[in-house]
C-alpha cells in the first residue's frame, strides 16, 4: 500500500523535544478569563491573561480577531510568515517556576517558539485540536521574575495556533534543588589492590575504585552513591540507578549493596577487553538490582546497565542505569559556554537538534534528550558523552537540569515516551519477566565532544553494524534522482521516462554518477502507474544504464476503510485487524495522518512479502523506506512476547531485510535514530524543498547528527537537492555543497521539462571536482555547537594534510564571515603557507593569514579545498 502524504501544512523547523509538559485536550472553552492588560498573581494564585489584552503587542500579520467560544470573544490569529504576539506586564508577587497553560485553537499541529523576558527561544509543538472551532491547553513550566515579565510567541517562519489565553500558577522557587553536594562518603580504610592488565582494582573497608588509564569509578557500598572521575578530576558524584515498581525505588535506598572481588570478571566484546564488575543491592521488600560496569583497558569510555531479578517475576516501563539529583553533580570542569545537546528521537515533522545552555536549569526547566546527549563547553569542547548503545528493547530518555554551569539532575532511563517526541499517545509498553535488563549506556568524557560522538557511533557500530550490502548492491555512495521533489503527486509514466532520458542524454556521462551507477528513484505515487507500465519503465532504465528504485511504507494504512482488504492475504485479513491499537482495544490516532499498523502481524507480514517481492521481480534494486516510526509506536502488539514498540520495531525491520534479501539498497527516510541497523542510509533531516531555509533546516540536522555517517549508517541521507525552488542561483547551490557535505545519498529531485531546473542541473550537477567530493561519502563536521536549534555555518573536513571547508549564509543579505584556521584544526600561521582553491571557480589563493574572509552574497555558500602550498 502506497502512501498518500500527508497534505496539511508541516512546519519547517519543528522542534519535537519538549520541557516536562502536562497536555489536556479539553472539548469545550475554558472558563473566560478577566481581560486585563496587566495582571497580577501571589503565590498560589491563577494568573490568566486574554491573548488580545490591550496591553499586549503584535508584529507581522498577528492581531485580535472575533471568536464566539473563545474567553473574552477574542483570540489572537494569524500567527504565520514571520509574526509575533508579546504578553506584556506578567506581573507576579513572587519569582520561580510557574505553570503556564496556553490555551489554543489549532486545527492541524503547528508549533511556535515562546521565550520569557527575551530568554532563549524554545519551539513547542501543539497537537492539533479537535477542530478550529474547539479550545485546546498545553502546559509548560517557565521561570517568572518577581515583578512585571513578557512572555513572546514567534511563529519562527512558520504557522502557529491561534492563542486565546495563558494561566499560570505558581510551581516552585526554581532555583535551589535542595540536594545536597553529591557527596558519596568516604570509603573507609584500603584493603588490598588488584591488578588486571592496566586496570586496577582497589577495595575499601566500605566500597571499591575501578581504574584504567583514563577514568576511575568509585563506589561506597555504605552509602550506594558512586563518582566518575577522568585524569584525576570528579566530573559526575552522586549517582545511583532506580527502577519504576508500584513506586519508584532508587539503589541508594535498598538495605544492601554489596560488592566482592568475585564479581570482578575479564570480558571481551565486539568494542574491546576490559573487566566487568557488578555491585548486588539486596533489599526484602524489593527485586534484587545488579548495577554492572564495563570498565575497558584503554577506552575513554564506561558501560553500564542495570538487571531487575525476581524468581516470582518483575515488571516496569521505567528503568533507569543513571539518576544523579545533587547539587553540581555533573561538573566538567570548564565554563565558557556550556551546553547539552538535546536530539530528537526521529527526523519526522521537521524535528531539530538543540544545543541548549546548561544554566537552563536555572528556571527549573526539565529538558528530554532521545537516546544520546553531550554534556560540554564549546569553547574549550571538552565533555561528556552519554548514550545507549543498545536499542532492542526500550526508547531511552535523558533528562537533565542546570545551573551555575553544572547539572543539578541527570536521569538516563529506559521508557521514554512523549507525544511530541517519539510520537507515543500512550505509556511507554512494560517488561516483564524474571530478569530485566535496562538500556546499556555509554558514559565518556572527551577533550573533544566531538571526538566523543564519533566514539558513541563507533561503540553502536561495533554491538550492531550497519546493514552490509548485497552482492548486487554498490558499496558507493547512491548517485541520482528522486521524483518527490519534481512531481510529488503528479508522478506518471510519461514523467519518469523523460527524467531517465534526460539524465542519460545530458547529465550521468558528466561526472554524476558513482563508478557508472545512478539511480531513477520513484517516490510515493509510483502507484498512478499500471504494474505494465512499471515493468515497461524499469527496462527503460535499464536501457538507459541506470538503476531503478521504488518507494514503500511497510507500517502505515493511508486509508481509513477497517474492511478493506489487507494486499497480500488473499481475502484472509482486513486492515481493521492489523492496525496497532491501546490496551484497550482502541485504534492509535493517526500520525502524519496515517494509521501505524502492527509491525509483528502476519498479515503486515504477508503486505510486506506481496510487495517486496513485486518490487524485486519488476527489478527494482534501491528502495526508500519510510514512515518508519509508526511501527516503533507503543501499543498492543500481535505477538504476546512483544511488550514495547521497540521490541516491534526490531521484528518488522528483520523481517523486512530478511525479505529482500541484500537485493536492493534499502534508504530509510522518516525513521528513528535508532535502531539503525536495517538501512545501509537514514535521512538526516525531514523534507527538503530547495530554499536556504530548508538547507538551514538540513545542516542544522548536520551540526549536530554528522557522527552517523560512517559508523551506524554508511551514509547520512541530506535529502533532495531540488535546485528549481532554490530561490535563487545561490541558494540552489547552497543545496548542492549542503548535499555535498552531509554524508551522502546524493540524489537531485528536479522536474526536466523546466526550464530553469535543466539550466541549473547542467551548471549545478556536473562539476567533476565537487562530485568528486561528495562521492566521498564523509560528513563534515561543524566548527561551532553553541547555536542552539539553528545550523552552523562552517564544516570542515579533515582528510591527513587536506582539508575541505563549507562556509553558508543562511541570510536574505551578503554578510562577511572569517574562518579562523586554527579554531577549524586547520594549522596556519608560524609562516606555514596555506593554498585555499574555490571548488567551483577553480580560483585559488596563497595566505598566511591565521583568518581567511569570506564574502558571501544572500542565501550562498562557498566550499574551499585547503592544503599547504607547494611554493
Amino acid at each position: 500500500m502506497n502512501r498518500k502524504r500527508f497534505q496539511n501544512i508541516r512546519l519547517s523547523g519543528l522542534v519535537l523535544l519538549s520541557f516536562l509538559l502536562v497536555i489536556t485536550m479539553m472539548g469545550a472553552p475554558l472558563v473566560a478569563a478577566s481581560d486585563t492588560s496587566r495582571a497580577t498573581a501571589a503565590a498560589g494564585d491563577i494568573l490568566s491573561i486574554e491573548a488580545e489584552a490591550s496591553a499586549n503587542t503584535f508584529t507581522g500579520y498577528a492581531g485580535p480577531v472575533d471568536c464566539d467560544f473563545c474567553s473574552g470573544g477574542q483570540k489572537v490569529g494569524n500567527l504565520y510568515g514571520g509574526s509575533t504576539m508579546t504578553f506584556q506586564q506578567v506581573t507576579v508577587d513572587r519569582a520561580g517556576v510557574y505553570d503556564m497553560s496556553i490555551v489554543y485553537i489549532s486545527g492541524d499541529a503547528r508549533a511556535a517558539s515562546i521565550s520569557v523576558n527575551d530568554g532563549e527561544k524554545e519551539n513547542f509543538a501543539f497537537p492539533k485540536t479537535v477542530d478550529w472551532n474547539t479550545a485546546g491547553s498545553y502546559t509548560i513550566q517557565i521561570y517568572l521574575n518577581e515583578g512585571s515579565n513578557t512572555i513572546l510567541f514567534d511563529d519562527d517562519g512558520g504557522y502557529s495556533p491561534d492563542l486565546d489565553k495563558i494561566e499560570l500558577v505558581y510551581h516552585s522557587a526554581g532555583v535551589d534543588d535542595g540536594y545536597g553536594d553529591g557527596n558519596i562518603g568516604d570509603l573507609g580504610k584500603q584493603k588490598s589492590v588488584t591488578h588486571y592488565g592496566p586496570i586496577v582494582l582497589t577495595e575499601y573497608a566500605q566500597g571499591f575504585s575501578i581504574a584504567n588509564p583514563s577514568y576511575e569509578l568509585v563506589y561506597n557500598t555504605s552509602t550506594g552513591l558512586s563518582r566518575y572521575s577522568w585524569n584525576g578530576r570528579t566530573v559526575a558524584t552522586g549517582l545511583y540507578s532506580e527502577i519504576m515498581l508500584e513506586q519508584m525505588v532508587a539503589s541508594k535506598d535498598y538495605k544492601h549493596h554489596k560488592f566482592h572481588k568475585k564479581n570482578v570478571v575479564p570480558f571481551e566484546d565486539s568494542t574491546g577487553q576490559g573487566v566487568k564488575v557488578t555491585v548486588q543491592n539486596e533489599h526484602p521488600d524489593f527485586p534484587d538490582l545488579s548495577q554492572v560496569y564495563y570498565v575497558y583497558n584503554d577506552a575513554p569510555y564506561l558501560l553500564t546497565e542495570i538487571i531487575a531479578s525476581d524468581k516470582k517475576g518483575v515488571a516496569t516501563a521505567d528503568i533507569a542505569p543513571i539518576a544523579m539529583e545533587a547539587s553540581g553533580g555533573i561538573d566538567i570542569g570548564s565554563y565558557d559556554d556550556n551546553r547539552v545537546l538535546v536530539v530528537p528521537f526521529d527526523n519526522d515533522a521537521w524535528s531539530r537538534y538543540q544545543a541548549k545552555s546548561m544554566n537552563t536549569g536555572l528556571n527549573n526547566h526539565l529538558y528530554i534528550s532521545s537516546e544520546l546527549t553531550a554534556i560540554y563547553d564549546n569553547t574549550s569542547r571538552t565533555g561528556l558523552v552519554i548514550g545507549s548503545v543498545t536499542h532492542d528493547t526500550w526508547k531511552t530518555g535523558i533528562y537533565w537540569s542546570g545551573s551555575d554551569d553544572k547539572l543539578n539532575k541527570l536521569r538516563v532511563y529506559g521508557g521514554f515516551t512523549s507525544s511530541t517526541s517519539t510520537h507515543d499517545t500512550i505509556s511507554h509498553g512494560a517488561v516483564t519477566g524474571s530478569e530485566i535488563r535496562s538500556p546499556k549506556i555509554m558514559v565518556g568524557f572527551f577533550e573533544d565532544y566531538r571526538d566523543g560522538l564519533k566514539t558513541f557511533g563507533e561503540v553502536n557500530a561495533a554491538i550492531q553494524p550497519p546493514l552490509a550490502f548485497g552482492e548486487n548492491v554498490p558499496d558507493g555512495v547512491p548517485v541520482g534522482w528522486n521524483s518527490w521533489g519534481a512531481y510529488d503527486s503528479g508522478l506518471s509514466y510519461d514523467k519518469a521516462v523523460d527524467v531517465s532520458n534526460y539524465f542519460k542524454e545530458f547529465i550521468q556521462d558528466h561526472s554524476f554518477n558513482n563508478e557508472g551507477n545512478i539511480y531513477i528513484n520513484l517516490d510515493s505515487y509510483w502507484d498512478n502507474m499500471t504494474d505494465q507500465q512499471l515493468a515497461d519503465l524499469v527496462q527503460i532504465i535499464h536501457r538507459n544504464e541506470q538503476k531503478a528504485g521504488i518507494y514503500y511504507s511497510p507500517f502505515v494504512y493511508w486509508g481509513n476503510n477497517m474492511e478493506q482488504e489487507v494486499e497480500g492475504t488473499n481475502g484472509r485479513y482486513k486492515y481493521g485487524d492489523i492496525v496497532l491499537r491501546d490496551q484497550e482495544g482502541q485504534v492509535l490516532p493517526t500520525l502524519d495522518g496515517a494509521y501505524a499498523v502492527d509491525p509483528t502481524h502476519p498479515a503486515t507480514k504477508q503486505r510486506i512479502d506481496h510487495y517486496m517481492n513485486r518490487f524485486k521481480d519488476l527489478g527494482f534494486e534501491f528502495i526508500k523506506i519510510d514512515f518508519l516510526s509508526h511501527g516503533a509506536l507503543e501499543g498492543q502488539h500481535y505477538d504476546p512476547n512483544v511488550q514495547t514498540g521497540i521490541q516491534a520495531y526490531n521484528q518488522g525491520m528483520a523481517y523486512l531485510n530478511e525479505v529482500l534479501d541484500g537485493s536492493m539498497f534499502i534508504s530509510a527516510s522518516i525513521a528513528p535514530l535508532f535502531p539503525s541497523q536495517y538501512a545501509h542510509s537514514r535521512r538526516i533531516s525531514c523534507d527538503i524543498d530547495g530554499s536556504i531555509g530548508s538547507t538551514e533546516y538540513q545542516l542544522n540536522n548536520l551540526t549536530y547528527g554528522w557522527w552517523q555517517n560512517g559508523t551506524i549508517y554508511h551514509y547520512t541521507d541530506p535529502d533532495y537537492m531540488t535546485l528549481a525552488k532554490g530561490g535563487s542561483f545561490e541558494g540552489s547551490q547552497s543545496r548542492v555543497n549542503a548535499a555535498a557535505i552531509s554524508g551522502t545519498v546524493y540524489l537531485n529531485a528536479d522536474d526536466v521539462s523546466n526550464e530553469t531546473a535543466r539550466a541549473y542541473m547542467s551548471e549545478l550537477l556536473t562539476n567533476p571536482v565537487v562530485n568528486e567530493l561528495a562521492l566521498k561519502g564523509k560528513a563534515f563536521r561543524p566548527v561551532e555547537g553553541n547555536t542552539g536549534n539553528q545550523a552552523a555555518d562552517l564544516f570542515v573536513l579533515a582528510e591527513g594534510e587536506v582539508y575541505y571547508a563549507a562556509v553558508f549564509n543562511y541570510t536574505s543579505s551578503p554578510v562577511q564571515q572569517e574562518v579562523d584556521f586554527e579554531r577549524a584544526g586547520i594549522p596556519a600561521g608560524d609562516g606555514v603557507s596555506l593554498r585555499v582553491t574555490d571548488l567551483w571557480s577553480g580560483e585559488s589563493i596563497e595566505t598566511e593569514d591565521v583568518k581567511l574572509t569570506v564574502e558571501l552574497q544572500a542565501a550562498e555558500s562557498k566550499l574551499y579545498r585547503i592544503e599547504r602550498s607547494s611554493k
